[in-house]
């Protein structure tokens, strides 16, 4: 009985962008079904009313990007902009190694602002990994993002530099380590971190 290895299988990494609406990730993923392909990772989300998906997915070696993409580009809208490319296992990613860190700033909505940030972060070979944006009621913007900074970087030097290049932006700024961030910003990962530690008081008697 023949076993399927790596060899038997080719993996793609898609990207989709259309405008939203109720079905599209059912349509998409019947598409890579119908190649018989295997979704891996996965990441959707909407932006100003675009759908915007990315995934990997593994199929049959007979199966090439093109046909991939045509079949997606053929059950989605015409304003569909899809991407198939060739994503092989083991691949080696450019980005760096490194330590997630958590960076938020909160100001007014002006020009600039992202550019200002994303350059910090660039000049000291700091790899953003995911980016988020909100406004808030009195038209203040607040950006999140999670970045990986080198291990061999200064970590407290960049932190106090990052809070002044932010100032001189306008902006209020905070630059620390993922675990830091999540235990001040949620009750959940506080009372899993409390609870184990928690013993029943004992009597002497």
């Amino acid at each position: 009985m023949h076993n399927s290895g790596p060899s038997d299988r080719r993996r793609f990494i898609t990207s989709v962008l259309v405008p939203d609406r109720v079905g599209l990730l059912r349509d998409v993923t019947q598409g890579v079904f119908a190649l018989e392909g295997n979704i891996g990772s996965i990441r959707q989300n909407v932006v100003d009313g675009y759908f915007n998906l990315v995934f990997t997915s593994e199929h049959p070696a007979g199966v090439a990007p093109e046909t991939l993409r045509a079949l997606l580009d053929g059950s989605l809208e015409a304003e569909a902009c899809v991407t198939v490319l060739d994503c092989p296992a083991g691949k080696t990613l450019s980005a760096p190694d490194g330590s997630r860190f958590v960076i938020m700033t909160r100001g007014p909505d002006k020009p600039g602002t992202i550019f200002g940030i994303t350059s910090f972060l660039v000049d000291r070979g700091i790899n953003i990994q995911e980016w988020q944006v909100a406004e808030e009621p009195d038209g203040s913007v607040v950006y999140i993002a999670q970045v990986i900074v080198p291990d061999n970087a200064d970590f407290r030097q960049i932190q106090n530099a990052f809070r002044d290049e932010m100032t001189k932006l306008g902006l209020v700024a905070l630059f620390c380590h993922e675990n830091i961030f999540r235990a001040t910003n949620e009750i959940g990962p506080i009372k899993s971190l409390i609870t184990p530690n928690l013993r029943p008081p004992t009597s002497d008697l």
